[in-house]
């Protein structure tokens, strides 16, 4: 059986030769690359608070939002970590048995309830942050200064158009008439 040499950024894979010469000279998206890299990264810091603290990604992620914006709401967190409902509902619920975050009735509103992070919570996210900031320094450390302004301005530009895309509908933004592409029942 012989094999093919797939080369993306730094990455090698080993093909057999069951994949077509298409799939492997086919440009990957950019969109797939940058799915690609936050993966590596999170998996590569979920590491350390999956191992030291017992938490998921999603756990991390959501204790990380609420520590930085105490009193959000549910709704408020999926928006400001990019999460679906269902995973933040989990990590929440996991936090809240952890005790790592606690929810109060909103004082004006008791239909709404609020998340605050625990003095354990805060503690963990101090822990975690210094952390996670070295390894960005790290990943960042092939660029220069200049270079890593001008990523953090693209990167922002990106997530400006992501949530643009988002608000409008991906179908709308770019022309899809979704409509016709529904089987009728």
């Amino acid at each position: 059986m012989s094999t093919k040499l797939l080369k993306t950024g730094a990455i090698s894979v080993a093909l057999d030769s069951g994949c077509s010469t298409a799939d492997v000279d086919t440009p990957v998206l950019m969109v797939d690359r940058l799915a690609t890299l936050s993966n590596l990264v999170s998996r590569g810091l979920a590491r350390l608070y999956s191992v030291r603290f017992g938490l998921t990604i999603s756990d991390w992620r959501v204790l990380a939002v609420i520590s930085r914006y105490p009193g959000v709401s549910s709704n408020a967190v999926c928006e400001l970590a990019a999460m679906d409902k269902v995973r933040v509902s989990r990590a929440v619920s996991r936090l809240l048995e952890l005790e790592r975050i606690e929810r109060r009735s909103d004082k004006r509103d008791r239909r709404r309830s609020k998340l605050y992070a625990t003095e354990e919570g805060l503690d963990i996210y101090a822990q975690v942050v210094p952390v996670a900031r070295a390894y960005e320094a790290k990943l960042l450390a092939g660029l220069s200064a200049e270079e890593s302004r001008l990523l953090q301005h693209l990167l922002a530009t990106l997530e400006t158009s992501a949530n643009g895309i988002a608000r409008e509908g991906f179908g709308m933004a770019v022309g899809l008439d979704l409509r016709a592409h529904v089987k009728q029942r």
